[in-house]
């Protein structure tokens, strides 16, 4: 997973909506400036927000992690959940990760 792409990926199917980042933002409960981060790729959305964005662009969680429209005929290992599931379990540990960083000052 690449955020830039994965970012740029969201860029297009908001366009292709004719959505700006303001009203996707809105859609989703979220600031302009979210969606602007993503967008650029310096961040990801939220795990727990995933599964709306993917609603409003219309796309599955995977092809939002690849960044492109899957095969039609593709075969995925993992189901969206599976996806949701991963995704929220690294966001914990990083989450984790960083309360350690800074409970010793690093």
């Amino acid at each position: 997973m690449n955020q830039l792409v994965t970012g740029k990926f969201i860029a297009l199917k908001r366009k292709q909506k004719n959505l700006t980042q303001e009203q996707l933002a809105e859609k989703l409960g979220v600031s302009n400036k979210t969606i602007s981060k993503w967008e650029t790729g310096k961040c990801m959305p939220d795990y727990s927000i995933i599964k709306s964005l993917c609603e409003e662009l219309e796309v599955t969680v995977a092809e939002l992690m690849d960044g492109e429209m899957s095969e039609e005929k593709s075969v995925r290992t993992y189901d969206d959940e599976q996806i949701l599931d991963l995704l929220r379990r690294t966001q914990e540990l990083e989450k984790q990760k960083n309360l350690l960083y800074d409970h010793i000052g690093v």
